[in-house]
């Protein structure tokens, strides 16, 4: 083998050779992108609020008109009984008004991320006459 050609193996193969990867930094960027899927999975901005006259509800509590609870739409509620989100506080938001609430039942017409208020708690931010809200919510606990 010529030393010329040997020289450029060399050439080519040191950097690959000298270079440590470095395990911290790769933890650091996993461990920061992991945290930033998380937040903006579990907030729901322009989420749509509605209101429904409450009884028993999928988490199997009776609930009444004056209770801070939401109904979770169909399709983050899940199947089964109880549903993971069965009594989990949340956080919303709407027009400058923060209140705090519990989920207790399942909501069949709302779209992902929408939820259904009790009577109660949609009186806290606005009348009944209004219908429909669209604010913001998130889970305490995450």
């Amino acid at each position: 083998m010529k030393p010329s050609t040997v020289l450029s193996i060399l050439t080519l193969a040191l950097p690959f050779a000298s270079a440590t990867p470095s395990r911290r930094h790769h933890n650091e960027v996993a461990s920061r992108a992991r945290a930033d899927v998380d937040i903006h999975k579990r907030s729901f901005t322009n989420a749509r609020f509605t209101f429904y006259d409450v009884g028993l509800g999928a988490c199997g509590i009776w609930n009444s008109r004056s209770d801070m609870i939401v109904a979770l739409n169909v399709e983050q509620f899940g199947t089964g009984y109880p549903g993971q989100y069965c009594f989990k506080p949340i956080t919303i938001s709407y027009n400058g008004k923060t209140v705090q609430a519990t989920i207790t039942d399942k909501c069949m017409g709302c779209p992902w991320g929408g939820l259904d208020f009790s009577r109660g708690l949609f009186d806290d931010f606005a009348p009944e006459a209004q219908g429909v809200l669209y604010g913001e919510w998130w889970f305490n606990d995450e």
